[in-house]
């Protein structure tokens, strides 16, 4: 499959690094990153449907922060990730006897069973070799089964992400070579942010019907948080900031399908979602 071990195993390291400090800074610090914390498992709950009877893989789990929310619905979850540091910190956490733990490269896992439902909440970006690895993951579904996938949107005019490759790197990049200024030094740290409709495309290509593409988190371009959240309006401001984000969201997840991958232009994160159908568990 060519996967690349370099690359996976210095994120490792940077996921290791990141399990003491990250789910307290991207899900819990301001008002900000808790509402996104909120649109984010409400997607997430949504979209899963998860039932007390239900078998369930979490890939990617990290520190447990999505885990927590799943256990307590659902039969039994495998949750699965590269880092043993993050998975060490999930454990009490979490604090359920029905989630079983696996430290493992999702590059790399084979699913030995069928489940309920497959999700995975800001990993497969990691993934370079993307397409094979999520394909195998979601046809562990059971027909009538869910796979939900939340993952980075590849352009987002409000934040930093996509928006940083497309715009700020290139400029950045030029002021060097004016100024001859030698380029950073680079790291095999690999990302890469995925194009809603081929993620759409691999679901439908396992067997997936109602795909369906949705915004994550949804905002107007007046927060520039960067990777460490800071936002320029001042904290008096931010609920009612906060209050027009969610309308907008609630507005921008019910257009039509056709529309949905336009609408993501102000989301930082979206999902792609559908249920499996066929008599086909594995192949």
């Amino acid at each position: 499959m060519g996967t690349p071990i370099l690359a996976h195993g210095f994120n490792k390291r940077i996921f290791d690094d990141a399990s003491t400090y990250y789910q307290q800074m991207r899900w819990f610090k301001t008002r900000l990153t808790r509402f996104e914390y909120d649109l984010t498992r409400r997607v997430l709950l949504e979209e899963l449907s998860p039932r007390p009877t239900a078998s369930m893989l979490e890939v990617g789990c990290g520190p447990g922060t999505w885990t927590k929310e799943v256990a307590p619905l659902v039969n039994s979850l495998v949750a699965l990730d590269i880092s043993d540091e993050m998975i060490a910190r999930a454990r009490p956490y979490v604090d359920a006897a029905n989630v079983e733990y696996i430290h493992t490269d999702a590059a790399q896992y084979e699913p030995a069973q069928a489940f309920d439902a497959v999700f995975s909440v800001r990993v497969v970006e990691y993934l370079e070799d993307w397409r094979p690895v999520v394909s195998r993951l979601v046809r562990a579904v059971k027909p009538g089964g869910r796979g939900v996938i939340i993952t980075k949107t590849p352009i987002s005019v409000y934040r930093g992400t996509g928006r940083n490759l497309a715009v700020a790197r290139p400029i950045r990049r030029v002021q060097r070579r004016i100024l001859g200024q030698p380029e950073p030094e680079s790291h095999p740290f690999w990302q890469r942010y995925l194009p809603p409709t081929e993620l759409a495309r691999v679901f439908k290509e396992q067997g997936f019907t109602d795909v369906r593409i949705r915004p994550v988190i949804y905002g107007l371009p007046i927060f520039m948080r960067g990777t460490k959240q800071y936002p320029l309006v001042p904290s008096a401001l931010e609920p009612a900031a906060l209050r027009i984000f969610e309308r907008a969201w609630e507005l921008a997840d019910r257009l039509p399908a056709a529309l949905a991958p336009a609408a993501l232009v102000f989301s930082e994160s979206y999902a792609v979602s559908g249920t499996r159908s066929g008599p086909k568990l594995l192949s």
